[in-house]
């Protein structure tokens, strides 16, 4: 009888206590769903035209631009205006002026589809290749603190000559690699890889598969997986130009693996592209699209090997090819320079960074039980708080239950603990609450959070059986809350919330004490139609002293948090 009394009421007292909860700002609960598609909003992006103080270079297709992390500044060697350029600017990021170097020693010779890449260990610029009077295969460096061009391998003594080729530096083998390429005797599809200790070449082209012949494409490096992506470009002669296949080339095993998707840009060469290694993702603007000339932006992330569009606002630059992308880790991102657009060659300078102000960051210890507010462990199925800044956007965001399952991503935020996508109750920029993922192992789990691809510091939090923590009310019998005006009477039953109960069994492991004097339980189990909640129905015992009487719930040896009352009359 009792039993069928506490089950007839858990339905309505569970609603009951979810409006209340709703209300509660400590927890900030409540469930409505931000359905995500394919296409990323573009508030979460901003392009903006970088105007620069002074003098600039002028307007050019193909020159190539490299980034210098420690004195915050752009590099730009070259290209094609009305004559091929040999020029060699720096542009500071922080006062936005440009300046022209005035380099000492033999310069390479005027160049165009050339590659520059930044040295950071020996703070140098290295440049390879290109087209101009003719061909060329030259190795360049240029000192930052001589200013001085030195030859570090002449014509011949590597790659074949060639332009249009791509490039990225290794700095874990202290390489610098190359793949293929065009000359007017064809198109290559070889891998070079040029030693910095040594100045010397060497052939690691794979046997096997690996990217059909092309030119005018680029490469990227993701140094975490030590993968480079190479996309697209032309093939004319072997296959179709543009082309839209994107490769991976293991940089350990010196493999080619072709990625592939239903989601994809539309083919493309002379594309501007830059790697975001905090985002882990390739980021692909414009570029010749056959016929047209294209001013999109798409995303790729490395972690999930698929394509995004991303969506530009009004403000974004207009189509374009024949461009030069770069990223600058420190600040998160992308620059974008010069080009062809419809008004001709262009030296507009333009960047491309997340609409975040800044990297989202967990507090050291930052998390804890809901609705106890004790963050010394975990237990599987608990609803946690983490706490931090740019956790999730300004104005909070809740989800909402869909067919008994919240979302893993809410308000562009997700969360993973133990390498485990976490269920989202809200998100706001400086609380998130989750439910900890059911198939959670002993002893410890790792808690990341990912905001528009940005990836928090870790946590480490131990992980407990059961870790739980009440909900601070009560109710009465008769569906009321308990208070000190409206007290319970001993021997009547009350209604309590918890979470943290882990995977035992309530039935089997969990008892409860109020005022020190065990109560019978009548009903400890998951509420139907939320997630990580459980009711206890128990009957308040008998004699008490009138007053607040402290409640104490046990599961196993894990007990709750002191301080929660039920009023008594």
């Amino acid at each position: 009888m009792r039993l069928c009394w506490a089950t007839k009421k858990t339905f309505w007292l569970s609603h009951n206590f979810l409006k209340v909860l709703k209300q509660w700002s400590g927890m900030k609960y409540s469930l409505g769903l931000l359905l995500l598609s394919s296409t990323l909003l573009a508030q979460d992006w901003r392009f903006s035209l970088l105007l620069p103080n002074g003098e600039a270079p002028l307007p050019r297709i193909d020159g190539t631009i490299a980034y210098d992390a420690d004195a915050a500044s752009l590099y730009l060697f070259g290209g094609q205006a009305r004559d091929t350029l040999n020029d060699l600017w720096r542009y500071s990021i922080p006062s936005k002026t440009w300046l022209r170097l005035e380099p000492t020693g033999t310069l390479p010779l005027p160049r165009l589809g050339h590659t520059l890449l930044f040295d950071e260990q020996r703070k140098r610029l290295l440049l390879f290749g290109g087209q101009g009077g003719g061909f060329f295969s030259d190795v360049w460096a240029f000192d930052l603190k001589t200013q001085r061009w030195t030859l570090l391998a002449p014509e011949n003594t590597g790659p074949s000559r060639r332009y249009g080729h791509s490039a990225i530096l290794d700095t874990e083998t202290n390489r610098m690699i190359i793949s293929h390429g065009f000359t007017d005797s064809g198109r290559f599809d070889d891998t070079w890889a040029f030693d910095l200790s040594s100045n010397r070449w060497l052939n690691i082209t794979p046997s096997g598969t690996r990217p059909l012949r092309r030119c005018l494409h680029h490469a990227v490096l993701d140094p975490a997986s030590r993968q480079m992506y190479l996309y697209g470009g032309c093939a004319s002669g072997f296959g179709p130009c543009p082309l839209g296949d994107l490769w991976s080339f293991d940089l350990r095993s010196n493999s080619w693996t072709e990625i592939t998707g239903a989601v994809k840009p539309l083919p493309r060469q002379h594309y501007g592209i830059s790697f975001d290694s905090r985002r882990k993702q390739l980021i692909l603007f414009g570029g010749g699209g056959g016929q047209s000339v294209l001013g999109d932006t798409w995303l790729f992330s490395s972690a999930s090997r698929t394509w995004s569009e991303l969506r530009n606002s009004i403000d974004a630059p207009s189509a374009r090819l024949r461009h030069q992308g770069v990223y600058a880790p420190e600040s998160g991102v992308s620059y974008f320079f010069g080009g062809s657009t419809s008004g001709g060659s262009t030296a507009e300078l333009w960047e491309l960074r997340s609409g975040l102000a800044q990297l989202p960051r967990l507090a050291q210890n930052g998390f804890a039980n809901a609705f106890s507010g004790i963050g010394q462990a975990i237990a599987p199925g608990e609803i946690i708080s983490l706490f931090g800044s740019s956790l999730g956007p300004d104005e909070g965001q809740s989800a909402t239950l869909e067919n008994g399952q919240l979302p893993r991503t809410l308000g562009a935020s997700s969360v993973t603990i133990g390498g485990i996508a976490a269920p989202l109750f809200y998100s706001q920029t400086g609380q998130l609450n989750i439910q900890v993922p059911l198939d959670l192992s002993l002893p410890s789990a790792v808690i990341t959070l990912i905001r528009n691809g940005e990836r928090s510091n870790d946590l480490i939090a131990p992980v407990v059986a059961a870790h739980p923590g009440l909900f601070p009310a009560a109710w009465n019998q008769d569906g009321s809350m308990n208070s000190t005006s409206n007290p319970a009477t001993p021997g009547t039953i009350t209604v309590l919330y918890a979470t943290g109960q882990g995977l035992n069994s309530p039935q089997v492991q969990t008892s409860l004490l109020i005022a020190n004097q065990p109560a019978e339980l009548l009903y400890a189990a998951p509420i139907a139609g939320t997630v990580g909640l459980i009711q206890i129905n128990a009957r308040i015992p008998a004699g008490l002293a009138t007053g607040p009487a402290p409640i104490l719930l046990r599961i196993g040896t894990a007990e709750s948090q002191p301080g929660t009352v039920i009023h008594l009359r």
